[in-house]
């Protein structure tokens, strides 16, 4: 059974991650500046600690930093979403799947039950958000694969979520332009 870890804000770059009985296992933190973001601060009730640093795209746990296109790849083709993330021994391949509401990070060697699942906020009008939850399988030990995959998620849905973002401030500026030229 995989352990829920749920994000307790809207924002998943500045909230508690909580488990079912309400222990915080991780908090984000994020910085930003006149231009957008500048850090993100991922820290673990275990002492783990990891950076994104958005401008210089690029990961640091625990001391060590890496480059994000030294870790990320792009498998699937060319109009796939799907990436392939690598820090330690063994890659992990990270997919959009149930029409973008669910992000799977599965391993490219080993044991597929060592899958990482993300589900992403869901807001809603008329009744309660449904917030972003992790699950961890109970086999995972390693505190850096965990921190590693945990902030590649938070990578990635990010840039989802600004083209998502991008897409309707166009579309916006568009129908906004359409209206003031015909009317």
């Amino acid at each position: 059974m995989s352990i829920p870890l749920t994000f307790t804000g809207d924002n998943i770059l500045k909230t508690a991650l909580v488990g079912p009985d309400n222990t915080v296992h991780y908090t984000t933190s994020t910085t930003s500046g006149v231009l957008g973001r500048k850090t993100t601060t991922v820290s673990g009730a275990s002492g783990a600690n990891g950076v994104i640093n958005w401008r210089d795209k690029t990961f640091t746990i625990n001391g060590e930093e890496r480059k994000w296109k030294d870790l990320r790849s792009r498998t699937g083709g060319v109009f796939s979403s799907e990436h392939e993330w690598n820090w330690g021994p063994r890659p992990f391949r990270l997919k959009y799947h149930n029409s973008q509401k669910e992000l799977l990070a599965t391993p490219s060697t080993g044991n597929p039950a060592d899958t990482v699942r993300f589900t992403v906020h869901r807001p809603h009008l008329l009744h309660e958000n449904e917030p972003a939850v992790i699950y961890f399988p109970p086999q995972m030990q390693d505190e850096s694969e965990r921190m590693f995959l945990l902030m590649a998620i938070l990578q990635t849905d990010t840039i989802r979520q600004d083209n998502v973002g991008s897409f309707f401030r166009v579309l916006g500026a568009t129908l906004i332009s359409l209206c003031w030229l015909i009317g």
